[in-house]
């Protein structure tokens, strides 16, 4: 299998530490992939990755037989089905749906500090507070709704991670990955917790690289 990726990308990380903690990262050749926009302006950078994701975007898995997969929790829904440890995806139905609930908060919570960032590359006088201020707000209540699932996460020794503590470890990464970044504001128990979580293979050996 092939992943088309790049290494600072929260949605490939995703991808890789399920596919770590699955045993599937072996059969997983990286592929490098040049896209997003030109150094310090919003020009996207051309690619032919849109001939295999029409969105051009990664993680992109192109499979044993050919096919194309995207989207970084269909990747690992995908990945789930391949071995047999314990699956990323619980089967518990209560459990499920709270995995995908956090997941899904996640990656609209990462999507607004990409928002952001790309806002704050205008010239300031053509910048929109407004929109600014709204991602601001749901970053913030996106962080304080996995504070109050704490609970739900696994123990750092647990034999196989799930989806809600990926989604989880790749946010608090995101944020860290900017030293000055304003919204690590995280608790001093859930800053413990990725602590720990750290020295996991899967999480150790897929760390982005700083800003």
């Amino acid at each position: 299998m092939e992943l088309y990726s790049i290494d600072w990308s929260p949605w490939v990380r995703k991808v890789r530490i399920a596919a770590i903690e699955r045993g599937n990262d072996s059969n997983i050749k990286l592929i490098p992939a040049d896209i997003g926009f030109a150094d310090k302006t919003l020009k996207i950078i051309e690619s032919n990755l849109s001939t295999l994701n029409p969105s051009g975007r990664v993680p992109t898995l192109i499979t044993e037989d050919g096919q194309s997969i995207y989207d970084s929790t269909v990747i690992v829904h995908y990945l789930d089905n391949i071995g047999k440890e314990i699956p990323i995806i619980p089967k518990d139905n209560n459990k499920k749906i709270t995995c995908l609930k956090i997941n899904a908060l996640v990656d609209e919570v990462i999507d607004s500090l990409r928002h952001i960032s790309l806002e704050n590359r205008r010239e300031e006088n053509t910048r929109l507070p407004d929109w600014l201020e709204a991602l601001d707000k749901k970053i913030r209540r996106g962080i304080e709704v996995i504070e109050s699932n704490i609970d739900f996460l696994s123990s750092p020794n647990t034999k196989v991670l799930n989806l809600a503590d990926i989604s989880t470890i790749i946010l608090i990464g995101t944020i860290r990955r900017n030293p000055s970044s304003q919204y690590n504001i995280f608790s001093d128990e859930l800053n413990d917790w990725y602590k720990e979580m750290n020295v996991r293979g899967s999480v150790s050996e897929t760390i982005p690289p700083s800003l």
